[in-house]
């Protein structure tokens, strides 16, 4: 059963799995009527409960509670094997990983993407038994990152899997995927939870000094306002990205081009790093467009702000350039030029930046 500290705090759903009660039912429902599909994408932005999720599925097919097996009993050893990714017939596919070529070191080569050797890897085992469990588990986090040639490789297991293989896809960018490899999974959408409900979870955690702040920044997303609490320089990286992005817009071509050129040399020494700007920026753009379109969504008071400055079609085009850029970045495109024209196709806003009244409020309590 799941621990009282982590179904009480997380939510009504049996799995602990923040905000996310109707995917949990959905798998649920397959695992009492037998009917789980083969492979699943799980699609949602970062901090969202993507891998918890996967990990949940995992446990509840390998170490069913007693009481009712479409629940994961999280006491037994092979519960916690799995939650560290330590369970032998339990594999997780990520950049960096493991193939079965002797040569390769994905982890020093700095890889943009997970590798088509990587994938065969995959096929080779998911052909072999299972070891101690009734089936083997993939965990392909994220398939964002896929090689093409990857992708391609990927679709013939996905096509005619082994009865005991489960293959579970996590994307924070579906649409970037390969339609074919859609069509072959279940898709379980995770969406941000209200604002009111993160922070009534976070307000019930005692170690959590200003649940109110931390509510804001991440979005509805209670992975990330862990990771945020966890290593706080992670709080600062997200405000300094904001603040950068908006200045950006206000700035000319040449201020543009020479941050575009740090941008570009730093690629080639910590590519995790610029790549996650770029997801801060394109979070960021994002929330102006939801606020600049009138739309019925939490955004953070600073987004509602800029969006009295920034029409719906300057938002849509900003979050399209940040998106092509990390696109061609990982197709490997020369890194500088890639963000020079990301700069070129930025909207050119006026003004200073404003600040909303509770954004205002929110710093000076801090």
């Amino acid at each position: 059963m799941l621990p009282e500290s982590i179904s009480g705090v997380l939510g009504s759903n049996p799995w602990g799995v923040f905000g996310q009660d109707g995917a949990v039912e959905a798998l649920r429902r397959a695992l009492a009527s037998g009917n789980l599909a083969h492979a699943y994408l799980i699609t949602g932005p970062d901090g969202i409960g993507k891998g918890t999720l996967a990990h949940r599925l995992a446990q509840t097919l390998i170490s069913p509670s007693a009481d009712d097996p479409t629940v994961p009993d999280l006491t037994t050893r092979i519960a916690r094997q799995i939650e560290a990714d330590e369970m032998p017939d339990i594999e997780r596919i990520a950049l960096g990983g493991i193939c079965d070529e002797s040569k390769h070191d994905h982890a020093a080569d700095n890889s943009t993407r997970i590798r088509i050797c990587q994938v065969r890897r995959l096929e080779r085992v998911a052909s072999l038994a299972p070891f101690t469990s009734p089936r083997r588990i993939f965990i392909v986090d994220t398939a964002d990152q896929l090689q093409p040639e990857a992708c391609h490789a990927l679709l013939k297991t996905l096509e005619e899997p082994p009865g005991d293989v489960l293959i579970l896809l996590l994307s924070t960018d579906p649409d970037a995927l390969l339609p074919t490899i859609r069509s072959r999974c279940q898709e379980i959408p995770l969406r941000p939870a209200p604002y009111s409900a993160l922070l009534e979870a976070l307000s019930a955690d005692e170690t959590i000094p200003d649940p109110v702040t931390l509510a804001r920044l991440a979005h509805g997303r209670y992975g990330l306002a862990m990771r945020m609490q966890a290593d706080p320089t992670f709080a600062v990286l997200r405000e300094t990205s904001t603040t950068e992005a908006r200045r950006l817009a206000r700035s000319g071509r040449n201020e543009r081009f020479d941050y575009a050129e740090r941008l570009g040399g730093a690629w080639y020494k910590e590519r995790e790093s610029v790549l996650q700007t770029l997801d801060l920026w394109r979070e960021w753009w994002r929330d102006v467009l939801v606020a600049a379109a009138d739309a019925a969504a939490d955004v953070p008071p600073e987004a509602l702000a800029e969006a009295t400055r920034c029409t719906p079609a300057d938002a849509l085009r900003a979050l399209r350039a940040v998106q092509t850029a990390r696109e061609h970045l990982l197709a490997n495109t020369h890194a500088q030029l890639a963000l020079e024209v990301m700069m070129l196709d930025l909207p050119v806003l006026t003004g200073d930046m404003p600040a909303g009244r509770e954004d205002r409020e929110t710093v000076t309590a801090g």
